[in-house]
């Protein structure tokens, strides 16, 4: 990123620059990640079974599944993706937080230096503005030898006074009003923060034309004068800042272009994948997704600085793109068939299959065998109703007892299907639990 930053000289460009050159070279990634997750829909029905059969046995339940993974079945197989671009992100946060370190490289004595003269530089300030303060540091400072003027002209010397004498300036005894002593104290903390390469900045922004950094060299304040201007995007969102709720400014359209990307991109996943499994129950999930993820943009954007937002709404709109680019080129039906055939040469195959009696044009019933992935969920009950029903007809000629005819339970699984007994056991142990 470093490199993108010399070349372009705008730390928001470089971002975007940055995510592009991630996203290009992590596309192999997100398109194993959309094969795998073609062959996790394969194991859609047997996840589906094995959830509903033992839903009150976790044990077995997780058992079963570790069966699956054996087989092939990854339910982390999609998250690839995602998990790279949260991992970037930290690196991104780390760059936004340490400009000098990572944007406009110096050292550690001159980034050192730089925070001290900030310091000095904040201290002069809240003492230069303290109402009377010029009367209460002559009085403070009446018996202490070397003692700076107490004027704009001094600054860097008198920050360094105070900072050097920090502790006598905010004791109690001093005679200094309570607000300026808590203001004294709070400038040593945002210098502890992750921040305080930022403040930093910012305070030679502010201070660099009244002699707080006079000791500082050209080069260096050259360095600080073009990180200042490079931090702004577009010329008015200073990316080293962090939105504010209570404040309304050009970070705000950061903040709301990451919510919106993060939308579009739930929208145009959720849309790729209705498609790919038209009948996979995940309606919850979805509208789920739906609120977590812009959520969660709108916490990042709110909760770091603008740069950090910026990559992160980039990293959305390049994700969309990305799935559109698969969906056009790799087809989620022709993944699927890819998968299913790796799957049956590997373990001969994992769909579970039904027998359906159709009629075909002549009106003959034809036996044939259905994929329950291609059926709707009504089908499928239908289905499962069918079988239950063809097999407590059997009850009935073998043991002549009418009761197994009832049809006022559907099996909810193959197994319940195969079956009827354990059907009824369960039936008659939730009838027992509601007379008691």
């Amino acid at each position: 990123m470093r490199l993108l930053y010399f070349l372009v000289k705008d730390f928001g460009w470089a971002v975007v620059l940055f995510t592009l050159v991630v996203k290009a070279v992590s596309f192999p990634l997100a398109l194993k990640q959309q094969k795998n997750t073609a062959v996790s829909q394969l194991f859609t029905p047997r996840v589906q079974e094995i959830q509903k059969k033992y839903r009150g046995n976790q044990q077995k339940l997780q058992e079963e599944m570790a069966k699956l993974q054996k087989e092939g079945y990854n339910p982390a197989g999609g998250c690839g993706s995602m998990i790279l671009t949260m991992i970037i992100l930290f690196g991104i946060i780390d760059v936004v937080y340490k400009p000098l370190t990572h944007m406009e490289p110096l050292d550690k004595d001159t980034i050192t230096k730089i925070q001290t003269l900030s310091k000095q530089a904040e201290y002069a300030e809240i003492m230069l503005t303290t109402e009377n303060g010029e009367e209460f540091y002559l009085e403070f400072t009446e018996e202490k030898e070397n003692v700076p003027a107490y004027s704009e002209n001094e600054r860097e010397k008198l920050g360094k006074f105070i900072l050097d004498n920090l502790s006598d300036f905010t004791d109690e005894a001093a005679p200094f009003a309570d607000t300026t002593k808590s203001a004294l104290k709070s400038v040593e903390g945002k210098y502890r923060t992750l921040q305080r390469e930022l403040h930093s900045v910012r305070q030679f922004a502010l201070h660099k034309e009244d002699g707080s950094f006079n000791s500082l060299s050209e080069a260096t304040r050259q360095k600080l004068d073009s990180l200042q201007e490079n931090m702004l995007f577009l010329g008015a969102a200073n990316l080293g800042q962090i939105p504010q709720f209570s404040e309304i400014n050009a970070l705000w359209f950061i903040a709301a272009f990451a919510f919106l990307c993060a939308v579009l991109q739930v929208i145009v996943q959720q849309a790729i994948q209705k498609k790919s499994m038209p009948n996979m129950p995940n309606a919850g999930a979805m509208k789920m997704m739906l609120v977590v993820g812009p959520l969660f943009s709108l916490f990042i954007s709110f909760s770091l600085p603008a740069g950090a937002g910026l990559y992160w709404a980039v990293s959305y709109l390049f994700m969309i793109g990305q799935s559109l680019v698969i969906y056009k080129f790799w087809p989620p039906e022709v993944m699927r068939e890819e998968a299913a055939a790796r799957m049956k040469a590997k373990f001969g195959g994992v769909d579970v299959t039904a027998k359906v009696v159709d009629i075909d044009d002549a009106g003959n019933e034809v036996v044939k065998e259905e994929k329950l992935s291609d059926m709707s969920g009504k089908e499928q009950k239908e289905y499962y109703r069918k079988k239950l029903e063809a097999a407590r007809k059997a009850d009935l000629e073998k043991y002549g007892n009418e009761e197994h005819l009832s049809l006022d339970s559907v099996p909810e699984t193959p197994e319940q299907a195969e079956n009827p007994e354990d059907s009824e056991n369960e039936e008659k142990s939730e009838n027992d639990e509601g007379e008691n």
